[in-house]
């Protein structure tokens, strides 16, 4: 387990906003990001892998359930984290909506972290769509809050995520 460090991590962001504006121009569709979310240093933890591969997997059979054209797909998979992105051709609003379901649907799916952009590169949250925020994976207060004030550790979290993993 390789952990990474602030400049890898901020690299990565920058790469991953880049490849999400090339995709939007190339494909001009709504663009699925998907990431896990994992905090810490180490983003590649044992089960990370199979969480991952499970989110794929659920995304493409829902889109295809839904009847939802995938018209590119490609995955990046570094220390720095897994992510996939998928250029589909679907209103953005409606493909939150599905993307949503994936996010609460079990405990693995807390860990998903499924971005959906519009063809002008805006983002389409949730509270946009009248869901509610994500809530956090230890105490059920909304995520945002209890990341940004720091209230739990790296390792209370990391420990809870890997009860998650282990599951699979």
């Amino acid at each position: 387990m390789e952990e990474v460090n602030l400049q890898e991590m901020l690299a990565a962001r920058e790469r991953r906003c880049y490849l999400q504006a090339q995709l939007l121009q190339q494909y001009k569709k709504s663009l699925i990001s998907f990431t896990l979310n994992i905090p810490g240093p180490i983003k590649v933890l044992p089960g990370v892998p199979e969480a991952f591969a499970l989110g794929c997997s659920r995304i493409e059979a829902l889109l295809k359930e839904r009847l939802v054209l995938i018209q590119h797909m490609e995955t990046i998979k570094e220390k720095t984290g897994y992510e996939a992105f998928y250029n589909v051709d679907a209103n953005p609003d409606f493909v939150k909506e599905l993307m949503v379901s994936l996010e609460d649907q079990d405990r693995i799916g807390r860990l998903f972290d499924i971005d959906v952009l519009r063809p002008d590169a805006c983002k389409v949250s949730r509270e946009d769509l009248g869901f509610s925020p994500r809530t956090c994976l230890l105490c059920g207060q909304p995520a945002h809050v209890c990341s940004r004030s720091r209230s739990h550790s790296v390792a209370e979290l990391t420990a809870e995520i890997s009860q998650i993993l282990n599951k699979l």
